[in-house]
């Protein structure tokens, strides 16, 4: 049987090269310092929250607790004290839900105006992609106000929908509505073949025929890279539901943190330790679907 040697972006004969050999491991090497700068706050807060409080703010500070030789003796019991203690279980189901509505109002939408824009005609489509471009140069904080005031009087039908069911349908409804993700499917659906689409056509399948048989199974990697992104998104949202949600018993994960911290007689490294396990299910999600979400950033389509 013949030996495959394993792809590169490097041949044998370049890799020879001192040159390219040194360029080679000199971006590795900025690549791992970016890489170790990312994962040190995080375990810099994992191992502060096993302190003392007096110990975090200490100076000069330790990265491990005291004593360092010792990790059997560190406060490992701070964890299980946040878990238990302050009803976090009943947010993360809190969070986990306003996720998964969100995540349909963000996928239905997102991948149908992707397919209009790709495969249909549709009139003047440059200029509806330099309108979608446009919204994301706008910050959040501009148009902040203006949302508020349309989901408390939904235009047509005017309903407040902050008075409905905790503010949760005021919180999904905008997720809807994003051109990152609109760009993000059409272009990912502009690498499937046309004729693919139009071979469907002509057997007289519709549209939405077209979209669940044909495009679908060819676009997993966008699907879980709008996914991901949308249950992260709404994961860390903090200050949208801030505003909207109107009732403590279905705060989100975010929202209960920022109580928690906002309690006098809670000590920071219980605080330091709600914020690491709140930050394990995001961490869980991107490990297990990283190949998937580099997949769909690339945006490589599909080879035939």
């Amino acid at each position: 049987m013949k030996d495959e040697r394993a792809r590169s972006l490097i041949s044998d004969i370049d890799y020879r090269n001192p040159s390219t050999h040194l360029i080679y491991w000199s971006v590795f090497t900025v690549l791992s310092l970016g890489a170790v700068t990312t994962i040190l706050p995080l375990l810099w807060g994992f191992f502060s929250a096993l302190k003392p409080s007096y110990e975090i703010f200490g100076f000069p500070p330790t990265f491990l607790p005291r004593p360092a030789a010792r990790p059997w003796q560190w406060n490992w019991g701070v964890y299980d004290e946040v878990f238990a203690g302050s009803q976090f279980m009943r947010y993360f189901w809190n969070t986990f839900l306003l996720a998964v509505f969100c995540w349909i109002a963000a996928i239905v939408p997102s991948s149908l105006a992707g397919y209009a824009l790709s495969k249909m005609k549709t009139p003047m489509p440059k200029l509806l992609m330099l309108l979608f471009f446009m919204t994301l140069m706008v910050p959040f904080q501009a148009y902040l106000v203006p949302l508020f005031l349309t989901v408390r009087d939904l235009p047509l039908v005017h309903i407040n929908l902050v008075q409905h069911f905790a503010g949760y349908p005021a919180i999904i409804l905008p997720a809807g509505v994003s051109a990152f993700n609109i760009f993000l499917f059409k272009s990912f659906f502009d690498d499937i073949p046309t004729s693919l689409v139009e071979a469907a056509r002509i057997d007289g399948a519709s549209e939405i025929g077209i979209l669940l048989r044909v495009i679908l199974p060819l676009s997993y990697a966008v699907f879980a890279v709008v996914s991901i992104f949308s249950f992260m998104g709404t994961w860390n949202d903090f200050l949208w539901p801030l505003l909207i949600i109107n009732d403590n018993n279905w705060n989100t994960i975010m929202l209960r943190l920022y109580q928690y911290d906002l309690q006098g007689d809670v000590a920071k490294n219980k605080v330091l330790a709600a914020l690491m396990i709140s930050s394990v299910p995001p961490l869980l999600l991107f490990a297990l679907f990283q190949r998937k979400i580099m997949q769909g950033i690339a945006l490589t389509g599909v080879k035939f």
